[in-house]
């Protein structure tokens, strides 16, 4: 077997798996919208901290986003645009609390409050491998994201070329150069430790 088959496999199942997740949670079943906030959060703290200048906006426009994104969820027809729809979600409101606008929380049921931050809670309890953490927040913008969503997130190139609307091509290239730059980092925090 090739590794492409491979990739090409594993994709197909991360695919068919989401498109039931997605039936799953449209048809009110908070584990499987529990499921997609944890493979999704990664790539929407990412896009909200693009946008946001500290953490505490961007979890508040991520929580703000997935309370949403959990509301309209029957409104989505076609549950291969998850990713760009909840990208966009999260973008619109990351933009909307930049501006200065007053957010507007949207009211949601205490079963649900109180699910969403152990979502949350998962989330920050995976920080190990500081150092590699910290070089990669060095990283320009451009390169931050994908290199996160890559190697920390296990995304593939698919899956981060359509949550960015990006071509693949762009994706690689990123990927390349977001490599070299993180070894040079990791190097040069490796020679400072000595």
């Amino acid at each position: 077997m090739t590794l492409n088959y491979l990739e090409g496999k594993a994709r197909m199942e991360w695919e068919h798996d989401e498109a039931e997740l997605v039936w799953a949670a449209q048809a009110g079943n908070l584990a499987a919208f529990d499921e997609l906030v944890r493979r999704y959060r990664p790539a929407a703290m990412l896009t909200a901290r693009g946008i946001l200048p500290n953490r505490e906006l961007a979890d508040d426009a991520v929580q703000d986003a997935f309370i949403a994104a959990y509301k309209s969820l029957p409104q989505l027809s076609d549950s291969t645009r998850l990713g760009s729809w909840i990208f966009s979600i999260v973008r619109h409101r990351s933009l909307r609390i930049r501006s200065g606008e007053r957010v507007v929380h949207l009211p949601i049921d205490e079963f649900i409050a109180s699910y969403v931050p152990s979502i949350q809670q998962k989330m920050e309890d995976e920080s190990d491998q500081v150092e590699v953490r910290c070089a990669v927040r060095q990283l320009p913008e451009e390169l931050r994201a994908i290199v996160q969503l890559y190697y920390l997130n296990d995304w593939s190139v698919r899956a981060i070329a359509e949550y960015l609307a990006l071509p693949n091509t762009t994706v690689k290239w990123r990927l390349h150069a977001g490599r070299n730059q993180l070894r040079a980092l990791l190097s040069e925090q490796m020679e400072e430790q000595k």
